[in-house]
């Protein structure tokens, strides 16, 4: 029934899409973050459903009035360049028939990017995108909260299996990353009833990064609240907040989840962390040996090359976005990728400190303080996790050229506005004495 339900939903949304290609474009990032033929169970999860809606909506794009300009900014160039480096670095891959399909995936995440960049052309369709990605993780978070308190958190929180977030690892820094959002959405809401609602989802996501037993999405939660506090005008109120919930996950949460906090401390005694000090060493040195070339897509998890450099050893993951990205693609390809996290949080902050006041885009302040947020939370549970490629930290910076668009639109007609007011203030200062003058000859005195 899932499948039917499931199948019969996207062919409606396709049908819409011919019609409107933004529809489209929140059908491609639902099933891009949810995957949620993967919660059916049935024929759904082998259908190319995804990629009938990528297609559908490129096509609906290109034969629609949207506009069809590419926003040429710092972020999309970078993103090219990037993609353009790791496709040129995959020809000359270790195993290039192991890496060219995840290079399939990859593209078409950042094909999503580049059409949201192109048609979230106002503040509806950002929000909508917003919407989109907060529900989507939000159903994982919800439930995995729920999960956590029913079973007094003795067991860890997966997401949908064979999925990027299926990892409980990489689910909790997924749910990180929407914190933000929701935060934003919860704060334009008009429905209080909704806003709490909303409130009562982020406290089951925070539950649920608990219960994922991630030493990584701890210290990322432990960023975010940092920033949560100095970002808000009620810091005694947030700071209160996050203690109690803190207070709270100390005392009800069981021994377990103690012991995996305590091994934080405990590198040198942690095969966990051992194995990912093996896996940077493996991306290290392929990267030197194979210098400007990087191993290809997920190679360096490859036996044959694991044991090239540590014989007998168990393989691991490169489980940090940063060694992943070395490993993968060389140091030019890491470069690429620092460079596009660094212009991405410092457009943030830019748009973040724009006077938007008094404007129709003076929302833009709060999302890009709030992104900026994701942004590093996602910098540094990263460090820990290999998803340099996630699907939602594309979305989120590819939003940058159009809130930028939108931001830049909005201070020209504020600065239009003001000349306009001061040109009226002129001419009914100067029109009376005009008038005044007007048939009289001026006094000789």
């Amino acid at each position: 029934m899932r499948d039917i339900f499931l199948v019969v939903a996207v062919f409606i949304g396709l049908g819409f899409t011919l019609r409107f290609p933004f529809v489209g474009i929140l059908l491609w990032v639902w099933f891009s973050i949810m995957s949620p033929h993967e919660e059916a169970f049935g024929f759904s999860q082998t259908l190319p459903l995804n990629f009938a809606i990528a297609i559908v909506t490129a096509v609906s794009w290109l034969v629609s009035k949207e506009p069809k300009r590419f926003p040429v900014h710092r972020v999309t160039v970078l993103l090219l360049v990037f993609l353009a480096w790791t496709t040129f670095n995959s020809f000359f891959a270790y195993a290039p028939d192991f890496s060219w399909p995840y290079w399939d995936r990859v593209w078409r995440i950042f094909a999503l990017g580049f059409m949201i960049s192109c048609l979230a052309t106002n503040r509806v369709r950002v929000e909508a995108i917003l919407w989109c990605a907060a529900i989507s993780l939000m159903y994982y978070g919800v439930k995995g909260g729920i999960f956590t308190i029913a079973t007094g958190g003795a067991y860890r929180v997966y997401g949908p299996p064979a999925t990027i977030i299926g990892d409980n690892n990489q689910l909790a820094l997924a749910l990180l990353m929407v914190l933000p959002l929701m935060e934003y959405l919860r704060s334009t809401v008009a429905s209080k009833l909704l806003s709490k609602i909303l409130l009562g989802c982020m406290v089951l996501i925070g539950v649920s990064v608990l219960g994922s037993y991630s030493r990584g999405a701890y210290i990322g939660m432990a960023v975010l609240a940092l920033f949560a506090v100095a970002q808000s005008k009620r810091k005694v109120v947030y700071f209160l907040a996050i203690g109690s919930f803190a207070i709270a996950a100390l005392f009800l949460m069981p021994q377990s989840f103690h012991d995996r906090v305590d091994t934080i401390g405990s590198a040198n005694s942690d095969a966990s962390v051992q194995g990912r000090w093996m896996a940077w060493q493996v991306a290290t040195r392929y990267a030197w040996d194979h210098f400007p070339f990087g191993a290809g897509f997920y190679a360096p998890q490859l036996r044959s090359i694991f044991n090239y450099y540590f014989p007998g050893e168990s393989i691991h993951a490169a489980h940090s976005i940063y060694f992943q990205v070395l490993g993968e693609h060389g140091f030019i390809g890491l470069t690429l990728y620092l460079g596009l996290l660094i212009v991405a949080a410092l457009c943030f902050r830019r748009l973040a400190r724009l006077k938007l006041q008094n404007t129709d885009a003076d929302w833009i302040h709060r999302l890009s303080q709030l992104c900026f947020s994701g942004i590093v939370a996602f910098g540094v549970g990263g460090a820990a996790l290999s998803m340099a490629y996630y699907d939602l930290f594309i979305i989120i910076i590819c939003l940058i050229p159009p809130l930028t668009l939108i931001a830049e639109a909005a201070i020209k007609k504020k600065r239009n506005d003001q000349s306009a007011t001061v040109a009226r203030n002129l001419q009914i200062d100067i029109s009376p004495g005009e008038n005044d003058m007007h048939g009289k000859h001026p006094s000789p005195l």
